[in-house]
């Protein structure tokens, strides 16, 4: 069922979001409202939480999203967050078109944070933002901004990765990186997540036991493990 109890306008700032769980539901972009001076060449009527994840159709839920991120990088995130529901997940999802100006004014950025609780209990943490461009805008700003001196080589404490790459490497991994993010889907697999790493198990414990019990005296083995009597090493 769709929901709008979720979604919401601030009136401070014009932030529109959604904050609720997710499920799965047929889409249905009937009666969504119509466009506006907000919309730029290139927007499309966008959802913040997609109807099909439960989503309204109201203003309360629907911006101006430029076409190449409502086909792109958000539709990726809304497929993996579909993928992970169909498999017995849960999903908490707090979503904001960053309009920091006037209520219904264009939004400039998408933040998407998603808690997932999968099947088998475990949760995990997905966070993502976008910009509110189209494609070819942000290849254009990436290439102005390698095109300048010392763009990859400003001195960035918490990146401890560009320190052992070149400038050239590192550039080329940062394209490589963005173009990535247009397929967000497989963040939403679960994990092989199986539980605390450093338990025992209860076949584990049996088969310990049964060592204890069954071990040799020290008899035959000096007190250093360094061999037995006759020679053979352990």
């Amino acid at each position: 069922m769709h929901k709008s109890e979720y979604s919401s306008i601030d009136s401070t700032n014009g932030n529109v979001s959604w904050k609720g769980p997710l499920s799965v539901e047929k889409g249905d972009h009937s009666g969504m409202p119509p466009r506006t001076d907000a919309y730029l060449p290139g927007d499309e009527k966008g959802h913040v939480n997609a109807s099909s994840l439960a989503g309204d159709n109201s203003e309360a839920n629907v911006v101006a999203q430029n076409k190449d991120l409502n086909h792109g990088g958000y539709l990726s995130i809304e497929r993996g967050e579909r993928d992970a529901l169909q498999n017995g997940a849960d999903i908490y999802s707090e979503k904001t078109a960053i309009v920091d100006s006037q209520p219904g004014d264009r939004p400039s950025t998408f933040i998407v944070n998603d808690t997932v609780t999968y099947a088998d209990g475990h949760s995990e943490n997905i966070y993502n933002s976008f910009t509110n461009e189209s494609n070819a805008n942000q290849v254009e700003w990436n290439d102005m901004s390698s095109s300048l001196p010392d763009t990859y080589d400003a001195p960035n404490p918490e990146d401890n990765l560009r320190d052992l790459m070149g400038a050239e490497e590192y550039a080329d991994l940062m394209e490589e990186t963005d173009a990535a993010l247009f397929n967000l889907t497989a963040d939403y697999a679960p994990s092989d997540f199986s539980g605390d790493p450093y338990a025992i198990s209860e076949n584990e414990t049996d088969i310990a036991d049964s060592i204890s019990d069954n071990s040799v005296d020290d008899g035959g083995i000096d007190e250093d493990c360094d061999g037995v009597d006759g020679g053979m090493d352990i």
